[in-house]
């Protein structure tokens, strides 16, 4: 009810009577009450005026559901929201969740992770607050060896949000980093849940840098590597408005890819390719290779040059 009242207050300019409010949701005027009540704890600000009604000042930079709702356009992402301030990470809480029948599509966002990680079990630890890390259930129909394309299918989406909402241009690291003027602004963790050859479901993990500060990058030792939008284009971003474009976003990728498959997806990521044609490192446990990035296959494996000229395939590994 608390999505469907920002609805209403957010259409309005002026002031909603709690009686007009009661008869569009269909509820009575003391529910409506106390659902404004439960908004003003959770910081928003809404003006009672007698014999007016209410209106709605300003809203906080939150991450909670009925932010992230209110006026989400998406069919399933982001639909059904799990919201808790501070976790230790949002991929065990989608795992949890999908234990007990979460519907497709269903997300679980934080403000701030004291266990989040990324590929190669890497620490992944943020702001309180300032930034964007969620993690999406999925229930695709396909094959266990089409799992990996999801982390690029993934990689296209975040890279077109940051490009829309920034007017930047960005780059994708194979397989999972997207990186804006050469430093890194937001990673993808993918993990697959199958039985046999088939996939039952995947959670697909997000963070994104959006306001981090500059200080908090050098802190934590990573001002070469690492950067925020905020940092970048010095200035302050609205995350709800960012987490809702990445969420439509990404399903908008994730059916296309359903649909027609990766293969019709290439040119989109091999364009924004970090390192494209640049001569690399490859590093796994076992052995490190060394050649020109050219590319990936339309089932988006890596395609690395030696300087023989001879063309090897690489499924897993570090780019470097």
């Amino acid at each position: 009810m608390k999505r469907q009242l920002l609805d209403v207050l957010n259409r309005e300019t002026t002031f909603v009577s709690g009686q007009q409010m009661s008869e569009q949701l269909h509820v009575s005027r003391t529910a409506v009450w106390k659902q404004i009540e439960e908004l003003r704890k959770e910081g928003y600000v809404i003006e009672a005026v007698s014999r007016k009604g209410y209106r709605l000042i300003s809203r906080p930079d939150a991450l909670n559901e009925a932010e992230i709702r209110s006026g989400l356009t998406s069919k399933a992402f982001g639909q059904s929201v799990h919201y808790e301030k501070v976790v230790d990470s949002t991929q065990r809480i989608i795992k949890d969740l999908h234990r007990n029948k979460a519907a497709h599509g269903t997300i679980a966002v934080c403000e701030q992770q004291t266990k989040g990680r990324g590929r190669l079990n890497r620490p992944w630890q943020t702001e309180m607050g300032q930034n964007i890390m969620f993690s999406t259930l999925v229930k695709p129909d396909i094959s266990l060896q089409l799992a990996p394309q999801m982390t690029l299918v993934a990689s296209i989406a975040v890279a077109k949000t940051v490009e829309v909402v920034t007017g930047e241009q960005v780059s994708i690291k194979w397989p999972n980093d997207i990186y804006l003027n050469g430093k890194k602004i937001a990673g993808i963790l993918t993990e697959v849940q199958a039985e046999a050859n088939c996939v039952e479901m995947m959670v697909i993990g997000i963070g994104m840098n959006v306001n981090e500060s500059k200080q908090s990058i050098e802190e934590n030792d990573l001002s070469e590597k690492a950067t925020s939008l905020s940092i970048e284009t010095n200035r302050t971003y609205n995350r709800r408005d960012v987490l809702q474009q990445l969420l439509i976003n990404f399903e908008n990728e994730y059916e296309r890819w359903l649909s027609v498959g990766f293969a019709s997806m290439k040119a989109e990521w091999e364009e924004r390719a970090h390192l494209y044609q640049k001569r690399v490192t490859v590093k796994n446990v076992d052995r490190e290779q060394v050649g020109t990035m050219v590319g990936i296959t339309d089932e988006g494996v890596l395609k690395l040059q030696d300087e023989n000229g001879d063309v090897h395939l690489v499924y897993s590994g570090d780019l470097h």
